[in-house]
Order: C-alpha cells, then sequence, then structure tokens
C-alpha cells in the first residue's frame, strides 16, 4: 500500500486513488495477500463491485471479488471468491457476505477486519454455508486445502494480523489468561516451524476442509494425533524453550482454526524482516513489563547496533534482554558483515559462519523467566542463536549468574569476558533494589560523599536503603566487559542530569570513556508504555586505569546529539519524509521514505570516529 497524500491511498490491485480510512487499510491488506499469497492475478480481482439483486442491485457494493478468469465480466456469471473487509471494531457483515454470495456464483466468501477472519464455502443448499479453514490458492479446489507438501508453502507477505487472528480466536473460545493464549499460540508456531525443517516432504502440520468439519462435529481424525505427535518432537528438538511436561492446552476445534491459518506459510523462508516485526508487534501487545521496563523500540535498537559495530570475532551480552531485539540487530549486523566481507566463502560456509557466531557469541539474561523464553523463541525465528539466553537476575554475583548461565546450557558468564553490551534495563522509582545481598556488591550501592577538600567523589562504608536498577546496572555492564569493550544502554535522562546524582556520573568517569550520548524524543520513543519518559543512550568504552590517566589529561571529545524524530508519532503510527509541498518524499523504488534522523545521527558518529581515530 503507497499512501499517496495523508488521506488517500494507491489501490493494491487496480491503481485507483482511494479515500484513505482504517477499512480502506485492511482491504489493502487482504489485496495484498490474494495476490502475494494466493496467487491470484490482479486482472482477476475488481474492488466496490455492484451485485445485481432480480432487477437491481444490492445497496452496498462488494468490497472486494476474486472472477475466476478476468474482472470485465459480470459477478453474476464469474464471482468465485467475494471479501467483505471491516475496521478492527466492527463485527457485522458476515450476513452481508452471504447475501452477495448467493447472488452471483461465488463458492467461497471471506469476512475479515484485520484482527478476526472467517472463510465461508457456498453449499449447494440455497442459502447455506459452512465455515472452512481458508480459501483455495489459484489453481486449488476446496479438496487441496490441507493436502499440502513442503515445496506447496508460501513465505507470509505480513504475520502481524494473522498472529492477532490466531490470538483472538483462542481468547475468544478458551477462556484462557493473556498470558496463556500467547504461550499456546507460540507453541503452534514452534510446531509450525519443526513441521517445515523436518525430512518428510509432505506437511503434518495442516489440516483439510473434510478434517475440519469432522473436528466440529466431535468425530475423531487424524488432524489431533499428528499436531500433538509434532509437538513431542518440539520439546525434544528444543528441551531449552519447552519443559517435557508441557502439553497443548487447546480444544480440538480451536487447534483447528489455527492450525487452518497457519497451514499455507512457509515460515522459515518468510523474509525475517517480516517474522521479526510481527513477533515483536504480538510480544509488545501481550507481554509488556510491569517493572518499569519497556520494550526498546527498533529505531533506538539500529542507533546503538550501528555506532558500536560489533563484529564477527567479538562477544556481545544483553543483560536486560526482554525479548530479544538488541540481541537479534546485533547478530544479523555481523551476518550482513560476513555477507559482505567473505566473497570467498560460498554460501553453505557462510551460513555455517553465522551459525557459529550466533551460538559461540551471543548471549541474554532476563530476571523474567517468560521474556527470557519469548527471547529464545525469538532468537529461534531468526535460525540460531537461543542457547546463548537464559533467566536470572543479572544483577546477583558473578558466580550465581554463571551457575545459572551452566544450567541452562549458556556457556560460562564471567566479569571482564564482553566486548559488547546493549541493554535497555528497568529503570524509575517504583522497581527499586532493596536487598542488601545485591547492594553490597555494587560501589553504587552505597552512599557518596564529596571531599571538600578535593572535590572528588569518596564511596563511604553506609549501604543505601535501595537503589534504582538502572544504576547499578550501568556498574554491572561495565563488570561485564573487557578493557576496550564498549556499551550503550538506554538511561532515563535524570541520570544524566540531575545534581543529586553527581556520583554516579563521577564513577562512570573514572571506569570508561564517555563516547557519545544521544537523547530521544520525549513523547513518541517509549509509546505506549513509557509516554512521556524522557531518555538518552549512553556509549561507553571500558578503559584502564593508566590509559583513563591519560584521557583526562587530553580534555578528550565527546559525541552529542539529539534526535528529534524517531519515524513513529504518539500514535505508533508510521511518518514519512515530505516536502515543502507536502507531498511524499520516495527513494528510488517508489516507496515514501521513513520520517527519521537515526541514519543522520548513525552518519554523524561515524565521522566523528574517523576524525577522532576511534577504532572500532
Amino acid at each position: 500500500m503507497i499512501v499517496e497524500r495523508e488521506e488517500y491511498v494507491i489501490d493494491f490491485v487496480t491503481g485507483k486513488r482511494l479515500r484513505k480510512t482504517p477499512e480502506e487499510e485492511v482491504r489493502q491488506l487482504f489485496e495484498r495477500k490474494l495476490v502475494e499469497e494466493y496467487g491470484y492475478s490482479k486482472d482477476q480481482i475488481d474492488i466496490n463491485v455492484r451485485i445485481k439483486s432480480g432487477r437491481g442491485y444490492l445497496p452496498k457494493k462488494a468490497d472486494i471479488v476474486v472472477f475466476k478468469d478476468s474482472r470485465n465480466k459480470r459477478p453474476e456469471e464469474n464471482a468465485y471468491i467475494i471479501v467483505e473487509t471491516k475496521t478492527q471494531e466492527r463485527k457485522e457483515g458476515i450476513d452481508q457476505l452471504e447475501t452477495y454470495i448467493n447472488n452471483t456464483t461465488a463458492e467461497f466468501g471471506v469476512w475479515f477486519n484485520g484482527k478476526d477472519i472467517v472463510y465461508k464455502y457456498r453449499l449447494r443448499k440455497p442459502h447455506a454455508f459452512r465455515d472452512i479453514p481458508d480459501i483455495p490458492r489459484k489453481g486449488e479446489t476446496l479438496e487441496d486445502i490441507g493436502l499440502y507438501y513442503k515445496k506447496d508453502l508460501v513465505p507470509a507477505t505480513e504475520l502481524k494480523t494473522v498472529f492477532e487472528v490466531c490470538h483472538n480466536y483462542i481468547y475468544a473460545n478458551e477462556g484462557l489468561l493473556k498470558e496463556k493464549v500467547f504461550d499456546e499460540v507460540l507453541k503452534l508456531i514452534f510446531i509450525k516451524m519443526v513441521d517445515e525443517k523436518s525430512s518428510n516432504p509432505k506437511c503434518e502440520f495442516r489440516i483439510t476442509e473434510k478434517e475440519m468439519e469432522e473436528v466440529e462435529e466431535g468425530k475423531k481424525n487424524a488432524f489431533v494425533d499428528r499436531v500433538l505427535n509434532l509437538f513431542e518432537r518440539v520439546k525434544k528438538e528444543l528441551p531449552s524453550l519447552f519443559d517435557p511436561y508441557e502439553r497443548i492446552n487447546l480444544k480440538p476445534v480451536t487447534l483447528a482454526f489455527v492450525v487452518g491459518k497457519l497451514q499455507r506459510y512457509n515460515l522459515i523462508n518468510t523474509p525475517v524482516d517480516v517474522k521479526g516485526t510481527a513477533f515483536q508487534t504480538f510480544v509488545y501487545a501481550h507481554q509488556r513489563g510491569e517493572r518499569g521496563e519497556f520494550f526498546t523500540p527498533y529505531p533506538i535498537i539500529e542507533l546503538a547496533v550501528k555506532m558500536l559495530n560489533p563484529k564477527d570475532y567479538e562477544m556481545i551480552i544483553d543483560p536486560a534482554c526482554g525479548s530479544g531485539g538488541f540481541l537479534i540487530r546485533a547478530m544479523r549486523h555481523v551476518w550482513e558483515q560476513v555477507d559482505r566481507d567473505r566473497p570467498d566463502l560460498n554460501e553453505a560456509q557462510r551460513k555455517e559462519l553465522k551459525i557459529k557466531y550466533a551460538r559461540s557469541y551471543v548471549r541474554g539474561i532476563d530476571f523474567n523467566p517468560v521474556l527470557a523464553r519469548v527471547s529464545k523463541m525469538h532468537m529461534v525465528l531468526y535460525d540460531d542463536g537461543h542457547t546463548g539466553i537464559f533467566s536470572c537476575n543479572s544483577l546477583l554475583p558473578f558466580d550465581k549468574i554463571n551457575e545459572a548461565a551452566l544450567k541452562a546450557g549458556a556457556g560460562e558468564i564471567k566479569p571482564e569476558s564482553f566486548d559488547v553490551v546493549l541493554t535497555n534495563p528497568p529503570f524509575g522509582s517504583r522497581g527499586k533494589v532493596s536487598d542488601k545481598t545485591i547492594l553490597q556488591n555494587f560501589e553504587l550501592g552505597y552512599k557518596w560523599k564529596k571531599d571538600e577538600v578535593t572535590g572528588k567523589w569518596v564511596k563511604t562504608n553506609q549501604l543505601l536503603d535501595a537503589q534504582v536498577p538502572d544504576i547499578l546496572f550501568v556498574e554491572r555492564c561495565l563488570q561485564f566487559l573487557r578493557d576496550g569493550g564498549r556499551m550503550a544502554i538506554v538511561l532515563p535522562d535524570g541520570d544524566l542530569n540531575d545534581t543529586s546524582l553527581e556520583y554516579v556520573r563521577d564513577f562512570i568517569r573514572n571506569k570508561a570513556r564517555i563516547l557519545a550520548v544521544v537523547s530521544l524524543p520525549k513523547r513518541e520513543t517509549f509509546y505506549p508504555h513509557g509516554a512521556g519518559t524522557q531518555a538518552s543512550v549512553l556509549f561507553l568504552q571500558k578503559l584502564n586505569e593508566e590509559e583513563l590517566e591519560e584521557l583526562k589529561r587530553k580534555d578528550y571529545p565527546i559525541f552529542m546529539a539529539v534526535s528529534e524524530r524517531i519515524g513513529y508519532d504518539i500514535r505508533a503510527r508510521t511518518v514519512y519524509k515530505r516536502d515543502e509541498k507536502g507531498d511524499l518524499i520516495r527513494n528510488e523504488k517508489g516507496e515514501p521514505i521513513v520520517d527519521t534522523d537515526i541514519p543522520e545521527v548513525v552518519e554523524a558518529f561515524e565521522k566523528f570516529k574517523k576524525q577522532h581515530n576511534l577504532p572500532f
């Protein structure tokens, strides 16, 4: 869908200029699916089609009609599929869809509002319909649905609404809490992926129209057994993700619905940005933290990774990894370097090198075991790297962290053993750390006072009653780094500005070189969960005492930047660049360009690095 002006869209199928509305956005989404996933040509599809009824026409037009051959023929003679689209808030319209079908030759119908979907098959009896798992792709019949071979599967053009449709159906029909629904959807996603990777050319993750009918009638068939057997394989192949005693907690009819929605896709071959965007959106909607942690927006992840520029020989860790955004972008950044810098390797050799890097050099920790598991699953969607992620409190003593890492099969975690730290720790006074056994292991867990003679801050022997986690994370991240290692950490601006926290800034200056500070937009950055949070990204390089003393004598430069445009507004809508007349600015492909200054900040930092000989 290409936006022409703020209030118009260019129709994907017909090229017509249409008024932009929420319902129109839903229609554009399904038009693209009909062409790119189901294989119908644009010449077969028309929009806003008048449907004849008796001597006149029905009062409303059909949103989308797929014709058997050409859209230039009348729907009462040539219609094959009719699609009724609604806004996400609207639930009516299925009767309207059936009326369209009854007055045409259409065999199939789809009702879609962006969050829920219904597929209909017209029976031979008048005004009689049956729900089916999907509509046929071009060249298929109803009987072909669910009889898929691996070669028949297609990459998804969009997965956000697919995941949302599955989630909403389970939530409405199973009576589970949202978190439990989330778990069930994730199980089925991984069952699907394990099936795709198997050597069997036939798909086992599938359901036919006949099997769905039998399930709805309460009859036993092979469908449920196929899926349950696949889950047993998942638990064996991914023991760090699934407990051997875990079960699928869905009724057969719910299981049938979800499998029907996922079965035609090849998730492994779906572009990583499509999978990643869908997964992140899904996670954000259903796994918001309650301890002050906000998921890091992608533009901030991009900023931090590109400015630190990790290499394929560098160990990376995120000690508050959440859903894995920093780790995945860093891993992909290294993979892009491998593709660019190793033309001497063939594709198989490059893939082996990438997988080795993901398994050996990427580590993630999260205090929330659910988020640690989500992060593992997120990494699996990108092929690998999940073995280095585990659940633990990153502020515990290192021997406890290492013990948890070894138990989880993530390898050793030791101080001063990482080259790059990327993290967005939980911050805010609501989640203060008051555990004395933790505070006593941090210099910033004690009170500090300023020496009146030297003007320097000195740590006292008095332990604080509590400390905010973001300040402790600064010290812990520096402990993770070896000399020369570098880090990017998202912090509330109070850590960098408040006069009461001057001792924290003094501590940082005595442990590391301050590479850069990038201020983030206040209103949009953490919308909606952390709206109004003023934060910055602090970039540091750990140096030994001798190097730091020499650096201080030189009064070294620090890169400073303020990001004002992050690419989306406070309603999380993408914002595009426009010229002085208000027209969209497009790239060489004719696509609108996202309005963000993050690339400009990265480019300016690259110049700064070259100017001051920073070797990374």
